[in-house]
């Protein structure tokens, strides 16, 4: 599993869950972190490292990227990208970072894509905030950013695309200021295609107990390992039990 940080552990936090017999790497590339504010070959750099990296220690390979996903496409990969050509671009609202937007040219193509450069930043920190004080995963304190940025699409939108992994903790927010919606992260697709791709490879249940089930981290910066299990073992409860309820 790939991301700049903390994105990526809703992807995981699910994966776990549908393949329980499966270890894990997760390469956060926390040195790097943001992503979107970057440039397309800044990205690209940073995920052919990883590649290297995680081809030479891994089975499958997972981007809990949408930033990355959308700029590179490498062949055998498992990445998140905002599903855009499945909705109506008058009533979808792209919940993206800059490189993210660019890359699918959702402005151009006539979706509306609020203004939300800084949620990455503000997400990893309130959550390490939350790490912290030992409390929920909530970013209620990030309330009024949010609103300031999308309560001009309230009445316009039927869909909301979380187009960066990131974006899913502050989906409650969010959710506060939009209102009735459908919401969608890519989390549920990509761990279904992930699933049925183990299947055909080894012929089997992709619950794999011969794999093992550690999970370890490995960081470009400082060693954020105790903050990444905490906040997994919260998904755990607060994140994922929504996905098995409704049979994903």
């Amino acid at each position: 599993m790939y991301d700049s940080g903390i994105g990526g552990l809703t992807t995981l936090a699910l994966l776990q869950a549908k393949l329980p017999g499966c270890g894990w790497l997760y390469f956060a590339d926390n040195a790097r972190m943001p992503f979107g504010s970057k440039s397309r070959a800044e990205v690209l750099e940073a995920a052919a490292n990883a590649l290297n990296i995680l081809r030479k220690n891994a089975d499958e390979i997972v981007f809990g990227c949408n930033t990355a996903g959308v700029t590179l496409d490498p062949d055998g990969v498992f990445a998140l990208r905002p599903d855009i050509d499945s909705h109506p671009a008058q009533s979808t609202l792209v919940l993206a970072t800059p490189r993210t937007l660019t890359g699918l040219n959702a402005r151009e193509r006539g979706f509306m894509c609020a203004d939300t450069a800084e949620l990455a930043v503000l997400v990893e920190i309130q959550l390490s905030l939350r790490f912290k004080s030992r409390t929920s995963l909530t970013c209620a304190p990030l309330a009024d950013y949010l609103d300031d940025r999308l309560s001009r699409y309230r009445d316009k939108t039927k869909t909301v695309l979380l187009g960066c992994s990131h974006y899913i903790y502050a989906e409650r927010e969010i959710r506060g200021i939009i209102g009735d919606a459908e919401y969608l992260d890519g989390n549920a697709p990509l761990a279904e295609k992930l699933c049925a791709a183990l299947y055909e490879k080894y012929g089997t249940s992709p619950f794999l107990p011969a794999c093992g089930t550690e999970t370890k981290f490995i960081f470009t910066g400082g060693d954020e390992s105790a903050k990444y299990r905490w906040i997994l073992a919260k998904l755990r409860e607060e994140y994922v039990p929504r996905f098995l309820k409704n049979g994903v």
